[in-house]
């Protein structure tokens, strides 16, 4: 009792400082430290001298200050630190309570990936980016509100069985070493998202090879066998194996005999005019498949290029009226009236000049206003007069209410005019460099409504029934239009493709970054536009030499998208709350799906425009 006694003072001094202890930790969260700094300092800890964090300082990560960091009424919501040289594990990262989206591409990352499942991370995580890092571990996913997982180029090894998002959208795990056989729910996207792992097996991929069971059968019959024999006497079994030599041999024998050089030979023969009976057949069957394939690419061809015999013979017939009596003026649907002349004398204003040529406002005889684009010989020469005639007229013949319309062009004497709609609100670059009391407000609806309509308008273009398909080629703010209702209308559509002499030389890609994204008051908005004009929008792929592709055209409209809206100028305040800031994010995410630095990465803009449409 006197024991108990004795050392009761000294356990209710250990308990006191434990609690003592366990209190002062608690209580500096509890008295006004932010929830989620504890994550985000233990991620840092890893990284104390990384350029990307050094804004991450003082106690509330949702100041605005912190580089990268994105948040929701006082919550950590979003993590986005591609490409920023950072080391360390992601698992801190993934400790954030109410996380939805992380983007930690292009980095140096490695330690394994937490399991991750509505009680260990957050159950609003939507988009998990980690590739191209040297993350390891197996995938242990089971978030039913994941949409996006990007994980290729790590080292995770193991299945897929363990990986249950029902809601993904996207998806890409190749370049790891996974093994196994993919999962029903994963085999709806396409091979490229497994390809380099060796070990996976099943669709899409090639279908699973299940040598182990042929193998056990085998074995079990032969065991099956040894087991009979041995069970046999000794001699029975010499007994039984010398009957049976002696019974084969002598019905093989019988056999030979009975089988004469005449039956033989017609055996050969007829194997041999068999032979040749199905080569014959299957040569004859290459011939009219391969005639067939012909016929139908010359049915093609011609559907798709059937319009320049058209316009061709409509010349050659008279029926152009606007060509035959104006000089050379090629008109299209809504400009049969046009006429050079009336072109030449109409009064002019000067609307804008660049590298391909100077853009007019022309209000001509009869009170029509027209945009007039004079282009450049230098820029358009001669030389490639036919090619030019050809794409003016598939050019001519789109129409969209999100797309400018070409009215008529003229090609005679080294002299090239497009006459074009005009436009009386000028384009998107005006706007977004208006400054001043008269300057339009940019409020978060007119920048959804004009990202929607430039998505649509380019979506049309790409799915133009044109062989090849047609390309913008010049996808940029200044090409953006803007109509009578605020509308955003796409102009010059595929017109730097006949350009010769611009050089593309395409900016370093610090330069070409988009602009900040996360701070409360981006400084850098402008940087695609003032970084080189078109080339700061222009995708890594077209150095000098590189071609336009329709991916290229995706990566241009993902630097706009991410140009406007994280343009704040004219924005009211408070506009950041609810259901804008999802759509902001959701709209930034699509800006850097689109600005993929691999163009087989990117979207589609069909892709784009599905996407674009479920945040609306």
């Amino acid at each position: 009792m006197s024991r108990s006694h004795h050392h009761s003072p000294f356990l209710l001094l250990t308990i006191f400082a434990y609690l003592s202890t366990r209190c002062t930790v608690h209580g500096e969260l509890a008295n006004g430290g932010h929830q989620d700094l504890p994550a985000l300092l233990s991620f840092k800890a890893y990284n104390p001298n990384a350029t990307a964090l050094g804004t991450w300082a003082g106690p509330n990560p949702c100041s605005g200050t912190w580089l990268g960091v994105r948040c929701s009424r006082g919550r950590v919501v979003g993590v986005f630190l591609d490409g920023a040289s950072l080391a360390g594990a992601v698992a801190p990262l993934l400790r954030l309570g109410q996380i939805r989206a992380l983007a930690v591409r292009n980095n140096s990352l490695t330690g394994d990936l937490p399991p991750l499942d509505n009680a260990t991370a957050s159950p609003w995580l939507r988009h998990l980016l980690v590739s191209h890092n040297q993350l390891t571990g197996s995938l242990n996913i089971s978030l039913g509100a994941l949409l996006t997982l990007r994980a290729e180029h790590n080292g995770f090894r193991g299945g897929l069985d363990a990986l249950r998002a029902p809601s993904l959208r996207s998806f890409n795990v190749s370049g790891n070493k996974l093994a196994g056989e993919i999962s029903g729910d994963l085999s709806r996207f396409p091979s490229s998202s497994f390809a380099g792992n060796l070990a996976l097996c099943g669709t899409p991929l090639p279908k699973c090879v299940r040598a182990y069971n042929a193998l056990g059968s085998a074995d079990s019959s032969s065991n099956a066998t040894a087991t009979n024999i041995a069970a046999e006497s000794p001699s029975t079994a010499s007994a039984n194996n010398v009957s049976s030599v002696s019974a084969s041999s002598s019905s093989n024998n019988g056999g030979f005999s009975k089988i004469s050089v005449t039956a033989l030979m017609a055996t050969g023969i007829g194997n041999a005019v068999l032979i040749t009976f199905s080569l014959a057949i299957s040569v004859a069957m290459f011939v009219y498949v391969r005639r067939k394939l012909r016929s139908a690419k010359g049915a093609s061809d011609a559907a798709a290029l059937g319009f320049e015999d058209q316009e061709h013979k409509r010349a050659t017939n008279g029926d152009d009226k606007c060509h035959q009596k104006s000089g050379g003026l090629v008109c299209f649907d809504g400009g049969e009236e046009l006429r050079l002349e009336s072109l030449l004398k109409a009064s002019a204003e000067v609307l804008g000049k660049g590298v391909s040529g100077s853009t007019y406002k022309a209000v001509l005889e009869d009170g029509i206003v027209v945009a007039v684009k004079r282009l450049s010989a230098l820029q358009f020469p001669a030389s490639r007069s036919k090619a030019f005639d050809r794409h003016m007229r598939l050019v001519g013949r789109l129409r969209h209410r999100h797309v400018v319309s070409l009215r008529g062009y003229c090609n005679s004497n080294g002299e090239r005019l497009l006459v074009y709609d005009f436009l009386p609100n000028g384009s998107l670059q005006s706007l977004l460099q208006a400054t001043g009391c008269g300057a339009r407000s940019l409020d978060w609806a007119a920048r959804k409504a004009i990202l929607l309509g430039v998505a649509q308008g380019l979506n049309y273009i790409h799915t133009f029934p044109a062989r090849p398909g047609l390309v913008h080629a010049n996808v940029k703010p200044s090409n953006i239009l803007l109509d009578e209702r605020g509308g955003a209308c796409v102009s010059e559509c595929g017109l730097m493709r006949h350009a010769t002499n611009i050089q593309r030389s395409i900016v370093s890609q610090s330069s070409r970054c988009p602009p900040d994204l996360f701070l409360e008051r981006a400084t850098t908005t402008t940087t695609a536009a003032s970084s080189g004009g078109w080339h700061g929008y222009a995708a890594p792929e077209l150095a000098p030499g590189g071609r336009a592709t329709q991916e290229s055209d995706v990566y241009s409209f993902g630097m706009v998208l991410l140009e406007v809206v994280t343009d704040r100028k004219g924005a009211p305040d408070g506009e950041e709350g609810g259901d804008v800031g999802e759509q902001t994010i959701g709209m930034v995410k699509i800006g850097m799906m689109c600005t993929a630095e691999v163009p087989e990465e990117r979207p589609t803009m069909a892709q784009v425009l599905a996407m674009m449409s479920e945040l609306m």
